[in-house]
């Protein structure tokens, strides 16, 4: 059942819920030098399909090239201009919108208008910032850093989710993201207890079964959760057999692995759901949700039908959960800027305070 058998100390102090100094170490030591969720495949199906992002100030594009993702700092070294205001695209080339510079997947300076104007051209300085990149399952991963830590290292615990299946059997069902004015470690912590459940989410279709069916496991760069799902007959029954006909054997187990900092991979019958929690300032964050529906290893006119409807159920069944939660997000911050108390924490919220002894550890808290 749960790892620890007393309560728990509440590790971070509330005023590192809204300090300026302390978001700016946590972006320092906890996000840019680790790898980064940055979307999915999805986004980018094929050969000239990009997608932009921006974090911690930094814009990125993510662009295929022949069916490999590349990623660049989306500034173009000529005159300093964004490559592309576009949120997603497709072109031909990877071009400048400003004066029509072209560059390769590696980031090399091609066509040039007006060459001869340049000369002579050193190279070097010309060529784009390019970042690592690597696809697992249908998430895609960047590093901010140039020779980042190996993925499978940072996330060896949660990659096995993203690869049970390939990204050609997951169906991309929705994506949507939320702005919250609160602190990133709220929406975190949230996602990973479920003491809140009974009295957030009363009315939600599925619920979390007893203590003795619910399983916790820690580990240095993460935690995952599993537990049975309490669930009306009707559901049950429809979910056991939507799920044998697209992959017999679907596991009905809810699991949520958390992989520290702020990335979530929930997996439960023939349902994906990826999340990922994005400081923006201490006192604001981003929250973005990827929804993915297996589709059946030999599809069919009806699997393709079940796995569509199967998906748009889901993502309406996840917007409300976390709209449940959203409410309650700005009096979890408000109470965090002006509490006198330290806090605890329970056994049930033992996953908690594993993530806040994770930013204590990496931060180099006394």
């Amino acid at each position: 059942m749960f790892v620890n058998d007393t309560r728990l100390p509440h590790v971070l102090p509330p005023r590192l819920y809204s300090c300026p100094n302390h978001y700016q170490l946590e972006v320092s030591n906890l996000f840019r030098p680790n790898w980064l969720a940055v979307g999915c495949v999805h986004d980018a199906p094929n050969h000239g399909d990009f997608f932009t992002r921006e974090f911690f100030g930094i814009p990125i594009l993510v662009r295929n090239e022949n069916g490999q993702l590349h990623t660049f700092l989306n500034v173009c070294p000529h005159r300093h201009s964004l490559l592309t205001c576009e949120h997603h695209g497709s072109s031909p080339t990877l071009q400048c919108q400003y004066h029509g510079w072209e560059f390769s997947s590696d980031g090399r300076t091609g066509k040039i208008p007006d060459a001869q104007h340049f000369r002579p051209m050193p190279g070097g300085p010309e060529c784009l910032q390019k970042y690592p990149t690597e696809v697992r399952g249908p998430l895609v991963f960047v590093c901010l850093q140039p020779q980042p830590k190996p993925l499978d290292d940072q996330l060896k615990e949660l990659l096995p989710v993203c690869e049970e299946f390939k990204a050609s059997r997951w169906h991309f069902s929705d994506a949507w993201h939320y702005d919250f004015p609160v602190n990133w470690k709220i929406v975190v912590e949230n996602t990973v207890e479920t003491y809140h459940v009974a009295s957030v989410h009363p009315k939600t279709l599925v619920s979390f079964g007893k203590d003795s069916e619910i399983f916790h496991e820690i580990y240095s760069a993460g935690t995952i959760m599993k537990a049975s799902i309490e669930s009306p007959a009707t559901y049950r029954r429809l979910a056991e057999w939507l799920s044998n006909k697209l992959e017999p054997g679907s596991s009905p187990q809810y699991r949520l692995h958390h992989g520290f900092p702020s990335l979530f991979v929930i997996r439960i019958d023939a349902m994906l759901q990826v999340m990922t929690v994005t400081p923006v300032s201490a006192n604001a964050c981003r929250l973005d949700v990827f929804v993915f529906t297996l589709r059946a290893a030999k599809e069919t006119m009806l699997s393709r039908l079940l796995t569509k409807r199967w998906g748009r159920f889901k993502c309406s069944l996840i917007r409300k959960v976390l709209a449940e939660d959203a409410r309650l997000y700005p009096a979890l911050h408000k109470g965090m800027q002006v509490s006198p108390f330290r806090g605890t924490i329970s056994t049930r919220e033992e996953l908690v305070h594993a993530f806040q002894e994770y930013v204590h550890r990496e931060c180099e808290l006394i």
